[in-house]
């Protein structure tokens, strides 16, 4: 297994927080986002992270250089993060992931150790760690069967009919990894890579299974905004750290 983690993004939505250094080194706590990650990838067990850098990507590889506590940092280059979104950055790194099973992360997330130990134990090959909240335009949201398989995923589904928020953490398995390439050059190839990389994960549903893990007790926040960045030093971190 390897880790996958999206970091090539600008940022803008942060505003001028992210104007001197990308978002993965913004420091919640006692050190940075992409930090907090690499520490749970460690914990697990896993020797191996890929990173997809782009915006200031030198100051990300200055930080952690090609090792990091035990764990292989391999980086790959987005040079058109400007103009592309994560199914562009992810299909990136196909070659690492296509014939592994693999843990996907975006960097922007600050979460509980937890709710990776409990994607990489279930018995579940394909899972998405899913916060049931009442969802808006914004959210990534995702529909459900009552067994938990997810059955779409999208920001652009109905709230009322969807489960909660996928929280930007998930396990992939070798089984199914072949078929995401191909559905991730499916999106790009008919001009989506300024798309999300769930609308590759949404084409991938009618044939593999995907299930829902219900993280929505552990404290967990993606970091879109100032108000979430602040949600995550006064709220998320201290939890977690509890």
């Amino acid at each position: 297994m390897v880790a996958i983690i999206l970091a090539a993004g600008r940022s803008r939505r942060l505003g001028k927080l992210a104007d001197s250094i990308p978002k993965p080194l913004i420091v919640v706590g006692d050190r940075p986002l992409l930090q907090h990650q690499l520490d749970i990838i460690r914990q697990c067990g896993i020797k191996e992270a890929i990173i997809v850098v782009g915006y200031k990507k030198e100051k990300i590889v200055e930080t952690f250089g090609k090792e990091y506590n035990g764990v292989n940092l391999i980086y790959v280059t987005n040079d058109i993060y400007y103009k592309t979104n994560t199914v562009y950055s992810l299909w990136l790194t196909r070659e690492y992931f296509r014939d592994t099973e693999f843990l996907y992360f975006n960097a922007d997330v600050l979460a509980h150790p937890e709710i990776v130990k409990r994607l990489l134990g279930s018995s579940k090959e394909n899972l998405m760690a899913v916060e049931r909240k009442e969802c808006g335009a914004e959210e990534v949201k995702v529909m459900c069967e009552s067994d938990g398989r997810i059955k779409r995923i999208g920001k652009e589904l109905n709230p009322v009919e969807c489960e909660g928020e996928f929280i930007g953490i998930a396990k992939f398995s070798r089984r199914m990894n072949s078929d995401f390439v191909d559905k991730l050059e499916e999106v790009i190839n008919e001009g989506g890579e300024q798309n999300f990389f769930e609308e590759a994960v949404d084409r991938l549903l009618p044939k593999h299974c995907i299930y829902m893990e219900d993280i929505t007790e552990l404290p967990v926040v993606e970091i879109d905004f100032s108000e979430d960045l602040e949600f995550a030093r006064n709220v998320v971190y201290p939890r977690i750290n509890s």
